[in-house]
């Protein structure tokens, strides 16, 4: 493909002008609203700054100090977005440098993170088991409160009555109590019923129970969330969360009533927690999109966070997602833990005890520390060969591109350097062969491109020898049609004129197809029309002309044909047919006209065979038959009546005949396109694999009647 042709995928480097310029400091910071953004917003904060030393705090500075940091943020990363994008491309673009950049961050970054990772790897795992534990014991309140809540509903579908309903809530909050002091239920109603139809058991410390299901969990279903206690009361009790599950009475989408299960996080459930975990549980913070009391998570007065020094006690916030009831909506709250360091640890070291004076904990840290340095050594050494790899497979890439940009540009003549046996070896070697390739596949292309028009040529001069119009003599009217299965066919059809009176048909089909096949069949024509002259009966011609074509084809090669003589005098048509398909006859005077075929003996033409040859003239017939006002006759190729469609049934002669008598009202020309489009339709898309050819003849409908005496028809 040329490098400019539609399509074409450049693939060298990109010129200068098409490269992100790198901006200036002065145009990141001027020219650009994100950098105007960032200085304003940096000048604001020193002026701000300064106005608070004189002042001292104040509402409207504080919110002018946050408008001005958004501005600063907001600014700063679109300018290093830019930055960064100027970079990418201009760094990033060859392969070696994105593989020795993949490669720092795999072998240098990693090590890195090691030495890290061994600074804080004791207070972190500390903090973050202890903070998972309590996460595990508030998923399994959720799993509780779910159970208790799927349970219940299933249980009330059962009652039938207020009355059993309430029992029944009253013995499961009893069972319940002994686990969960707190445990509190309600039955409410859905889908639009009565508030004063909700039913509640339970102490209900911590809140005001529920009344109804709000739109959000309908949407979404039964589920078990976390909710934050705002009431006064609740802060009271000590409960600082509320897991509350709601589960459906009913199939989905026509349940009216669900069960509200309210398992509170207390200070019954919080030294449940410590007694099994050693985590003491400390109070909420107020989330950072808190803005005021009325926010729908916002926490309580008193409930905030106290950090309580202690020099044996990790204070530690662990961040919770809760949901607001009446809304949906969801924010961050923060839980204050204080895991004992010495208690925790304890819970990892003491599954088993080492003897010889070293504790499990030690022999963790040992372990630790020389997994850590082989991690680093391995680190090390993979960086190391992986800039070695890096050079080599870059290497052949560069290869690979400039051998494509050449090829791009046309010049065939370049090769590849083999230099390794990897895979990117072989993918030089296969290259060098496709190019290869390529030059053979472009030499073709010329050669075949000739030799196309050459075709074309020579279907236009085969064309040329085919009658091209439709010849009307006397009531008498004459069609021809060919459509070869290639460029050029063997298929040959012809009407000429004999003297005033007489006018010769012929319809033949040379064996093969292709060149060879036409070049018989232009050898034919002249045959035809030099022996059309001195012999008047179609029996004697054939005689003739397969006496001439038996000494000149090939062995493998033979002709079929039926040769007529159409006498406008008496309006009889006297014909032979040698080895080809019948002649077609509808009679158009009978009571219901119906085709017939006509086939009078005789072998094909041109077999080199003695015997076939002496056979020849002795079972040749001829056949004379009178035709009258509105008489069709058809002459055609195997090629139509041996058509197939995609499972390979052939369209048959009997098909041909119908086709004819269904149309014998239109003109012979109309009669072929007509044929052509049965035999289109039969074939369903299929492929031609033979030439069709046909001549359709035509009395006129209008014609006087032949007054012959004994003007019927006669074989010989």
């Amino acid at each position: 493909m040329p490098p400019d042709s539609p399509g074409s995928v450049r693939l060298e480097a990109p010129p200068a002008h098409d490269l992100l310029p790198l901006p200036s400091a002065r145009a990141l910071l001027l020219q650009h609203w994100a950098g105007r953004v960032l200085l304003a917003g940096l000048l604001s904060r020193v002026l701000l700054a300064v106005a608070g030393l004189a002042t001292g705090p104040a509402d409207t500075l504080e919110t002018l100090r946050r408008l001005a940091t958004a501005a600063v943020i907001v600014g700063g990363a679109v300018v290093l977005w830019r930055v960064s994008r100027v970079l990418r491309q201009r760094l990033l673009w060859r392969v070696r440098r994105k593989l020795i950049l993949s490669y720092f961050f795999i072998g240098v970054v990693p090590a890195a993170l090691i030495f890290l990772f061994f600074l804080i790897v004791g207070a972190l795992t500390l903090l973050s088991f202890s903070s998972y534990l309590v996460k595990e014991k508030l998923a399994d309140l959720q799993a509780q409160g779910r159970v208790y809540a799927d349970m219940a509903a299933v249980e009330l579908q059962q009652t039938r009555t207020t009355a059993d309903a309430r029992d029944l809530l009253r013995r499961k909050v009893a069972a319940g109590a002994r686990t969960y002091p707190g445990i509190s239920i309600a039955l409410l109603p859905m889908n639009g019923e009565a508030r004063d139809a909700a039913i509640t058991v339970g102490a209900w410390d911590h809140g005001t129970a529920p009344t109804s299901i709000p739109e959000w969990l309908v949407r979404q279903g039964p589920s078990a969330v976390v909710i934050p206690v705002t009431e006064a009361a609740g802060v009271a009790a000590g409960a600082r969360l509320i897991v509350r599950s709601v589960s459906w009475i009913g199939a989905a989408g026509t349940a009216r009533r669900a069960v509200v299960v309210d398992l509170p996080l207390d200070d019954a459930a919080a030294g449940v927690i410590r007694e099994e975990t050693g985590i003491r549980l400390g109070g909420l913070a107020r989330p950072m999109n808190a803005s005021s009391s009325a926010d729908p998570c916002a926490v309580p007065e008193g409930r905030e966070i106290r950090v309580e020094a202690s020099p044996t006690v990790l204070s530690w916030v662990n961040f919770l997602d809760v949901t607001d009831w009446n809304s949906g909506g969801s924010c961050k709250l923060g839980l204050q833990i204080q895991p004992s360091l010495a208690h925790v640890y304890r819970r990892i070291t003491e599954a088993q005890a080492i003897g010889g004076g070293m504790s499990f904990g030690q022999l963790l840290l040992i372990v630790l520390l020389i997994i850590g340095s082989l991690f680093l050594v391995i680190q090390t050494v993979a960086f190391v060969m992986g800039v070695s790899l890096a050079r080599s497979i870059t290497g052949s890439i560069h290869e690979l591109f400039e051998g494509t940009r050449r090829v791009q540009a046309e010049d065939l003549s370049h090769r590849i350097r083999v230099r390794t046996r990897d895979q990117f070896g072989a993918l030089a070697s296969s290259f060098n062969s496709m190019v290869e390739t390529i030059e053979e596949l472009l030499e073709q292309k010329v050669v075949k491109e000739r030799l196309q028009q050459e075709l074309q040529i020579a279907r236009d001069i085969q064309t040329s020898l085919l009658p091209s119009e439709t010849l009307r003599r006397g009531d008498v009217t004459l069609a021809a049609a060919c459509r070869p299965a290639r460029e050029i066919g063997g298929d040959y059809c012809d009407f000429f004129p004999l003297d005033e009176d007489r006018i010769g048909l012929l319809v033949a089909d040379v064996s093969g197809k292709g060149a060879s096949a036409a070049l018989y069949m232009a050898e034919l024509k002249g045959l035809m029309l030099a022996l059309s002259k001195t012999h008047q009966s179609p029996r004697a011609l054939l005689g003739e002309v397969n006496r001439v074509l038996s000494t000149n084809m090939g062995r493998t090669s033979f002709v079929t044909m039926t040769y007529a003589v159409l006498d406008l005098r008496q309006r009889t048509l006297t014909h032979a047919r040698a080895g080809h398909t019948p002649l077609i006859h509808l009679r158009a005077g009978d009571a219901f006209p119906r085709t017939r075929l006509l086939a009078p003996e005789g072998l094909v033409l041109g077999v080199r065979m003695e015997s076939v040859r002496a056979r020849f003239e002795g079972m040749l017939k001829e056949h004379t038959l009178t035709l009258a006002p509105g008489d069709v006759l058809v002459m055609f190729t195997d090629g139509i009546s041996e058509a197939m469609n995609g499972v390979r049934d052939l369209y048959g002669e009997d098909r041909l005949c119908l086709c004819v008598e269904e149309n014998a009202a239109l003109e012979p020309d109309a009669l072929c396109d007509e044929i052509f489009e049965s035999v289109r339709e039969f074939a369903d898309g299929a492929e031609q694999h033979d030439d069709m050819t046909m001549i359709v003849l035509k009395v006129s409908a209008d014609a006087a009647p032949m007054a012959v005496a004994g003007a019927a028809e006669a074989g010989a």
